[in-house]
């Protein structure tokens, strides 16, 4: 009944006016995504399926990714070559999308989406395969969730906070925790202040930003000038807006959003973590944010998540003080379950990279200076 096509090269125009046919689709599947996020080690799969009139039912863009990124310690730099050497992996965001509400077909679409990803794994003999559902995909049910135990996969519950920008930004503010308000305030009172990225020159910042950022987890950018380019690129896209916070003319934080599909999700925040801001940035970039979206006629703004915590634990998150979940709980978003899927093709491959990715991200955090108000 249907078929499938694995491509590595796609008409964007085609994909992405596939995926607005639902309602839940977001920008991190679409075509300009997965191929501004290749490079000579990474490249995109898209994998269409289709039924007997050759219409696509059902869509999943993924990156192979064949390394990891690179450290300024000597080392590191040898930690992570052993890491990219057993750690080949396949990873999507926010998918599939299934073009159907009838179950069965929505099931066997998902079935051969599954089949799919055997062939990736085998093809490019991946250590292991994983990714996120949407949290907008509310259809999501128990039996689909099974039939990705049936092909190999564990699951774990993830949750992400989304904002309706349909109701009147007054509503949305007073939605927001009083702690998160109370920073917005001071950032303000305090001089912190907003521009939205619009210039060549406001990129050079944003990439000297970057740097900053990635010296303090130590981390090196191989090609400054390609990177430039491609985040200039990004900006020209139509589908991410980057915005930056200053204090005393001091680029202190910035956040960069994508839009598609009228849902809007950030992609990346950075941090100086200078002392002059302490860092109030994050959060008066994060109002910024939700209030430009809601100006431009969004109707969601997923400020994202994390692990679903255990009933205990979200009692009391006033113990967790530097939770990321912690911090997104306060902007008054609905909590939506969405899933993670892991399928692990290598086990022993697989110990070895989880034990060198904890060394790793021990690596990228010993330095940071940790504030309630502050998101990386």
């Amino acid at each position: 009944m249907y078929k499938t096509k694995i491509s590595t090269e796609i008409n964007s125009n085609d994909w992405n006016s596939e995926l607005k046919k639902s309602n839940y689709s977001t920008y991190l599947q679409t075509v300009e995504y997965l191929n501004i996020n290749s490079n000579e080690n990474t490249f995109p799969i898209f994998i269409s399926i289709l039924d007997e009139k050759d219409v696509v039912v059902g869509q999943l863009g993924m990156l192979i990714i064949k390394t990891s990124v690179q450290y300024g310690s000597t080392l590191f730099q040898k930690l992570s070559k052993i890491s990219s050497r057993i750690s080949t992996r396949g990873v999507w965001l926010y998918g599939p999308t299934i073009h159907t509400e009838n179950k069965m077909e929505k099931k066997e679409i998902l079935r051969m989406i599954l089949k799919a990803n055997n062939e990736i794994i085998k093809k490019y003999n991946l250590v292991f395969i994983e990714g996120y559902s949407a949290p907008l995909d509310v259809s999501l049910c128990d039996e689909e969730i099974k039939e990705y135990e049936k092909y190999g996969y564990n699951t774990k519950k993830f949750v992400a906070f989304l904002t309706d920008l349909k109701k009147p930004i007054e509503e949305i503010w007073k939605n927001v925790q009083q702690y998160a308000k109370k920073n917005v305030n001071r950032a303000a009172k305090r001089g912190v202040t907003i521009k939205e990225l619009k210039t060549f020159e406001d990129s050079k910042q944003a990439i000297s930003l970057f740097q900053k950022w990635g010296k303090t987890k130590g981390l090196i950018i191989s090609d400054p000038e390609q990177q430039l380019k491609k985040f200039w690129d990004r900006q020209n896209s139509g589908f991410e807006k980057t915005f930056l916070a200053f204090k005393e003319e001091q680029l202190v934080s910035s956040i960069t959003i994508s839009h598609f599909n009228n849902i809007v999700v950030p992609i990346q925040v950075l941090n100086s973590y200078s002392s002059i801001a302490r860092n109030l940035g994050g959060p008066a970039l994060t109002w910024y944010a939700i209030k430009w979206s809601k100006e431009f006629k969004f109707a969601i703004y997923d400020i994202t998540g994390g692990p679903l915590l255990p009933e205990n634990e979200q009692v009391n998150d006033k113990k967790r003080p530097f939770s990321l979940i912690h911090y997104k709980k306060k902007w008054g978003g609905k909590q939506y379950i969405h899933y993670h899927f892991i399928k692990i093709n290598k086990k022993s491959s697989y110990m070895i990279y989880k034990k060198l990715f904890k060394i790793l991200k021990w690596y990228h955090n010993k330095n940071r200076s940790f504030d309630d108000s502050s998101v990386d």
